[in-house]
């Protein structure tokens, strides 16, 4: 009877996503957003400014090389820090690197917008990946896949939209200084949001 009794006894639920995850998918999505505007168009801003592609070809490797040393940056001084804390000061960074086009058309402007956005995107890569493991330690594989085809839907979403706004202003910008101008609006909402959110969250205060 007892055996019969553990064998209908139902079984426990799988362990659901919690709610305030959602933002956290919201966040990495905004991410892939705002990340995809500068990645992918910045080369096009620098060709705009100076035709020598020597020149407005610079923009890749020092995007690049941003993001090499910032890991390593990560890597040695905020291994202490809130995996939440971290993700919210890089999303804000990238943020500022994101609109800086936006200021004024220059070279140097352009080159600042590199470092800031690539020196962030592995950061904010390994921070978010990171977070999601500390919230689902048992089995994170549902927050990381969310999270992941957000970023992807985000990286989508920002070519879409330069193609579908094409030769249109919308109040005074064209379709590219637009999506920078949204990306860069994304990226500070969710980067407060990250840093309140953990400002109020003992479990996110690990360093582990």
């Amino acid at each position: 009877a007892a055996v019969s009794g553990v064998a209908g006894a139902p079984r426990p639920a799988a362990p659901a996503i919690a709610s305030g995850n959602l933002g956290v998918v919201l966040c990495y999505s905004a991410f892939g957003f705002g990340y995809i505007i500068p990645a992918t168009f910045l080369p096009t801003m620098a060709r705009q400014l100076v035709s020598d592609p020597l020149v407005f070809g610079l923009t890749w490797p020092i995007f690049g090389m941003a993001a090499v040393l910032s890991v390593a940056f990560a890597a040695h001084r905020l291994h202490g820090w809130s995996r939440r804390k971290v993700w919210a000061i890089a999303q804000g960074v990238m943020a500022v690197g994101t609109v800086l086009p936006l200021l004024q058309p220059a070279l140097w402007v352009l080159a600042a917008s590199a470092v800031l956005v690539g020196g962030t995107f592995m950061v904010t890569t390994m921070a978010g990946l990171q977070l999601a493991r500390e919230r689902m330690p048992a089995n994170p594989t549902a927050l990381l896949a969310r999270m992941t085809t957000g970023f992807a839907a985000g990286q989508i979403a920002g070519p879409l939209l330069v193609r579908l706004v094409g030769d249109t202003r919308v109040a005074g910008l064209d379709a590219l200084s637009l999506a920078s101008a949204a990306a860069g609006l994304l990226l500070a909402i969710t980067s407060v949001w990250l840093w309140r959110e953990g400002s109020g969250s003992a479990s996110d205060a690990r360093s582990s």
